[in-house]
């Protein structure tokens, strides 16, 4: 990797990172009658975590949790990566 820094202006480069939380199927039908308040049911349990991926390639797995800072911010820690991207 060291080797492509030196080719390639890394630091410029960007990429769209996308957190996968799950998934659920639904109906049009389904979809168009949701309401404020109405919950959808996810495949995976909380403790699961989330998908961080780079178009469709998982890159990495998190865990959501607060920016403790003066925001209430919604973030993902980083627990473990997939390998180079």
């Amino acid at each position: 990797m060291d080797a492509l820094k030196h080719l390639i202006d890394t630091d410029t480069i960007q990429v769209e990172v996308t957190i996968r939380l799950g998934r659920t199927r639904q109906t049009v039908s389904q979809l168009s009658a949701l309401r404020p308040d109405d919950v959808l049911v996810l495949d995976q349990a909380i403790e699961d975590g989330v998908e961080i991926c780079i178009g469709d390639k998982v890159i990495a797995r998190g865990e959501l949790t607060g920016d403790g800072g003066t925001e209430d911010r919604l973030c993902v820690r980083v627990v473990a990566a997939s390998g180079t991207p």
